[in-house]
């Protein structure tokens, strides 16, 4: 919740995460407003849900960085070094 999901945050990750369109994590993060509860899906969505999770939050984190976090941002976690790929 702290990540502010949008519904358009939510199309945006379900489509980026390879998982359907009709699956519940999917159809649950395209609402709007997102509706929460993924714990309480049989655990053969639960891979499903994680795949979807990620991929919102990294779209709505992106989202809130550029908006809010331009130029001068306090938050520890958008400050970290960027990871090199490793040969």
């Amino acid at each position: 919740m702290q990540a502010h999901i949008t519904a358009a945050d939510g199309r945006a990750g379900a489509a980026r995460s390879g998982v359907k369109p009709t699956a519940n994590p999917s159809v649950m993060i395209c609402m709007d407003p997102p509706r929460y509860g993924f714990a309480g899906l049989p655990a053969a969505e639960h891979v499903k849900a994680l795949r979807v999770l990620v991929s919102v939050f990294a779209i709505a984190d992106t989202r809130r960085r550029t908006m809010y976090c331009k130029d001068a941002c306090g938050h520890g976690w958008h400050n970290l070094p960027m990871a090199t790929e490793q040969p």
